[in-house]
């Protein structure tokens, strides 16, 4: 629950990388084996000519993740869920080690894990004192806790596109309308000369999450604290809003807001 406390302490500089290819069918190397305490950056790269996930729902929720990235751009979430990436792709996980175990990854893929593409994950060493870490229980997140049921209900066919367009300074529109229960795909274009985050935390909080995509994978998560998209670059999030309010949208970069990089985002219906 305190990701960010772990994140702040850590030296960055000291970054260890470690590398796993995901290719038909095995992940190479099988086992990784990571240090309570320590900041990695973990690539996570497809050599194969098939899609594949790098999914360890356990391990994700006992690490203090600063972000998922991309050469699209770069994503913030409590934890993450699944990730996939595309043939001759490459998806980053920077975090936190944090609490010693042993744990499955596995490609979630019809057939992809009896052909080969499972691991282990081993955390070593004591849990850290200093921060220490704060433990939640999932079921009990700030999130739409039936996502899940909601996105396989859905009928995705009658989804609709918004695309917002992020430019130095101005987010257009400015202003979006959406509807409960309405599946939606919004677009996040930067058309700007800079990289810019469009961030609406408690928008984010209160919609189910189907996916995150862009060019390099799928990043699934309960919720996105932030999304940032690189210059001349796209993300595509997958949501269906659940309850009716009004939230703000702004790029949390500094001195973009101010600059007129903010928005407002009104939800409407039961």
């Amino acid at each position: 629950m305190n990701a960010g406390d772990f994140v702040s302490a850590a030296d960055w500089d000291a970054m260890e990388t470690v590398r796993v290819e995901l290719n038909e069918f095995s992940f190479s190397p099988e086992n990784l084996v990571f240090e309570a305490g320590k900041p990695y950056k973990l690539e996570v790269v497809n050599a194969g000519t098939e899609k594949h996930y790098f999914t360890a729902e356990e391990f994700y929720g006992a690490v203090a993740f600063r972000k998922a990235q991309t050469s699209e751009g770069e994503f913030k979430a409590p934890y993450f869920k699944a990730i996939e990436v595309f043939p001759g792709d490459q998806v980053d996980l920077y975090f936190v080690a944090v609490i010693p175990g042993e744990y499955d990854s596995v490609c979630t893929i019809e057939g992809h894990a009896e052909s080969g593409m499972h691991g282990r994950i081993t955390v070593t060493g004591d849990v850290p004192t200093s921060p220490a870490p704060a433990v939640g229980i999932v079921a009990e997140g700030d999130w739409v806790q039936d996502a899940g049921e909601r996105v396989s209900a859905a009928d995705w066919d009658s989804m609709r596109t918004v695309t917002v367009d992020m430019g130095e300074f101005s987010f257009t529109p400015e202003n979006l309308e959406l509807e409960v229960g309405q599946p939606y795909k919004l677009v996040i274009v930067n058309s700007g000369t800079e990289k810019h985050y469009f961030t609406a935390e408690p928008f984010y909080r209160s919609v189910a999450f189907r996916k995150a995509q862009d060019g390099s994978g799928e990043i699934k998560a309960p919720y996105f604290k932030a999304i940032e998209v690189f210059p001349g670059e796209q993300v595509d999030l997958y949501l269906i809003p659940t309850v009716a309010g009004s939230f703000d949208s702004l790029c949390t970069i500094d001195g973009h807001a101010e600059s007129g990089m903010h928005g407002h985002i009104t939800v409407t219906g039961a």
